[in-house]
C-alpha cells in the first residue's frame, strides 16, 4: 500500500495544466524590413510558381486522363531492283510483309530470293570445314562429311547464300526510301466524355512532311528521336497550314530517328512511331496528333531486322510417280515500324482549380515559417524578438479555483455573522 500511496502523491503533484498546455498564434507586427522583404519575396515566388508552372505550363486547372488509341496505316509507292542484269518492279504488295499486322508495319529494303528449293543433303555455306571431323555428326540431319569446304546437312537445297549460291538472287530495292506511309489514328477519353471520339481515320487527303530528305547534316529535333510539332508552309504539300504532318517517306522516318537510309538499307532497323494526342474534350475543334519517331535497335552487336517467309508448293513430273515438295525462300531486311497511339485528354475542372488554390494558400505558410526562423535563430536581435514572439500566460484555472475558495470562505463568514446576530436578538 505504501508504494501505491507514493505513486498517488507523485501523480497528484503533476500540474495537468502544464502537461496539456495549448499553443496558439499571437499576431505581432515586427518592424524589421529584412523580415518583411524575405516574407514577401517567398510569397511572390510561390505565386509565380502557382500561376506560371501549375496553371499555365502544367494546366493545373484541368482534369486529365491518359489513354491508348489505335493506328491505321496506308502505304503507297513503287520501287525496282536489278539482279543479274534483270530488272524487277516491286509494289506495295511485294514490299509490305506480312500484309496485315497488329500494331506494326514492315517495309522491305533488301531481299534475298532462293527459288525452287527441295529437301535433300547439300553443303551448308554457314558451316565451314577443312575435314570431316570439323562437321557435327547428328544423323539424320548431319552425316559428318565435309565437301568443298562446307559441311553436308539435310536441309532445303540449295541453301540460301548471298555470296556463294548461284540459285540465290539478291534484290536491292532502289528508291525504297521514297515509299510513303500515311498514319491515321483514333483515341477516346471515356472518363471525361464517353461519347466523344477523336479520329483522323476519315481524313480525305494526307498532310505530307515538308522536311528535306537530304538534310542529313542538320540534327533531328531530338537526338535519337524526332517529334514533329507542325508541318510546312507549302500550300500544295500542306493542305491545312499549321497542322502537323501525317504522311512520311521511309527515308524521312529514318532521318527523324537520327539515322540514314544508306546505313540501314542492308541491315534493316526497328523504329517506334507514336501518335501523341493532346486534346481538350470540352472544345468543339478537332484534335490532331503529333508523331514522334525513335530508333529502338541501338545495340552495336544486335541491330537491324530480318524477316523470312516461304511459299510452298508441290510439283510432279512424268518420270516420277511421287510429288516433290518445293519452296521459294525469301529473306527480307527492312524497316519495322512499331506503332502506338497514346495521349492525354483534358477538361476544365472546378475541383482541380479549387485544389490548386488550396495548395497555393497552404504553401504561403512557408514564407511565415522562413521569416520566423530568421527572426528567432539567425538575426542578432533574436533574443529580443523571442520575448515578443513567445509569451507564457498565468495559470488562470488555478486562479479561478482560488477565487472560488475565497468566495466560499466569505459565504461561511457571512453565515456565522448571521447566526451570531440572531443569538443577540434572542437574548
Amino acid at each position: 500500500m505504501g508504494v501505491f500511496a507514493n505513486i498517488y502523491r507523485q501523480m497528484s503533484g503533476i500540474d495537468m495544466d502544464e502537461v496539456f498546455a495549448y499553443h496558439t498564434v499571437k499576431e505581432v507586427r515586427m518592424l524589421d524590413r529584412r523580415l518583411g522583404l524575405l516574407c514577401w519575396f517567398i510569397r511572390l515566388l510561390i505565386a509565380a510558381y502557382t500561376i506560371g508552372f501549375v496553371f499555365i505550363y502544367n494546366e493545373g486547372y484541368t482534369q486529365q486522363e491518359m489513354a491508348n488509341g489505335h493506328v491505321v496505316t496506308e502505304v503507297k509507292g513503287t520501287t525496282f531492283s536489278m539482279s543479274r542484269g534483270v530488272a524487277r518492279a516491286w509494289d506495295v504488295v511485294d514490299v509490305v510483309k506480312p500484309a496485315l499486322e497488329s500494331g506494326a508495319l514492315f517495309i522491305g529494303t533488301s531481299v534475298l530470293h532462293t527459288p525452287l528449293q527441295r529437301m535433300g543433303n547439300c553443303s551448308s555455306p554457314s558451316k565451314k570445314c577443312a575435314k570431316d571431323s570439323d562437321c557435327e555428326m547428328r544423323p539424320p540431319l548431319s552425316s559428318g562429311h565435309c565437301a568443298a569446304g562446307m559441311c553436308l546437312e539435310m536441309q532445303w537445297c540449295p541453301a540460301q547464300s548471298e555470296s556463294m549460291s548461284d540459285r540465290t538472287y539478291a534484290h536491292e530495292l532502289e528508291g525504297a526510301e521514297s515509299i510513303r506511309v500515311w498514319f491515321k489514328g483514333a483515341i477516346s477519353f471515356p472518363s471525361l466524355d464517353a461519347k466523344r471520339l477523336f479520329s483522323t481515320i476519315d481524313d480525305e487527303r494526307p498532310r505530307p512532311y515538308a522536311g528535306s530528305l537530304h538534310a542529313s547534316a542538320a540534327p533531328p529535333p531530338f537526338e535519337g528521336s524526332g517529334a514533329l510539332p507542325g508541318g510546312g508552309t507549302d500550300a500544295a504539300a500542306q493542305p491545312k497550314a499549321g497542322l502537323p504532318p501525317n504522311e512520311f517517306s521511309v527515308g524521312e522516318l529514318i532521318a527523324l530517328a537520327g539515322a540514314s537510309f544508306d546505313a540501314v538499307s542492308r541491315t534493316g532497323c526497328v523504329l517506334s512511331v507514336e501518335l501523341h494526342w493532346d486534346c481538350f474534350v470540352d472544345e468543339q475543334r478537332r484534335c490532331i496528333p503529333t508523331i514522334a519517331v525513335q530508333r529502338l535497335d541501338l545495340s552495336p552487336k544486335r541491330n537491324g531486322f530480318v524477316y523470312n517467309y516461304a511459299d510452298y508448293f508441290r510439283t510432279s513430273t512424268s518420270s516420277s510417280t511421287r510429288d516433290t515438295d518445293e519452296r521459294d525462300l525469301y529473306t527480307f531486311r527492312g524497316v519495322r515500324l512499331l506503332l502506338s497511339s497514346r495521349g492525354v485528354g483534358k477538361k476544365v475542372s472546378l475541383s482541380a482549380i479549387m485544389l490548386q488554390i488550396s495548395s497555393f494558400i497552404a504553401l504561403l505558410w512557408i514564407a511565415n515559417y522562413a521569416s520566423d526562423f530568421l527572426m528567432l535563430h539567425v538575426l542578432p536581435e533574436k533574443r529580443h524578438y523571442r520575448t515578443y514572439k513567445q509569451e507564457r500566460t498565468p495559470d488562470f484555472s488555478d486562479l479561478r479555483n482560488k477565487i472560488a475558495e475565497v468566495e466560499g470562505e466569505k459565504k461561511k463568514l457571512r453565515e456565522r455573522k448571521n447566526r451570531f446576530a440572531a443569538k443577540i436578538d434572542v437574548t
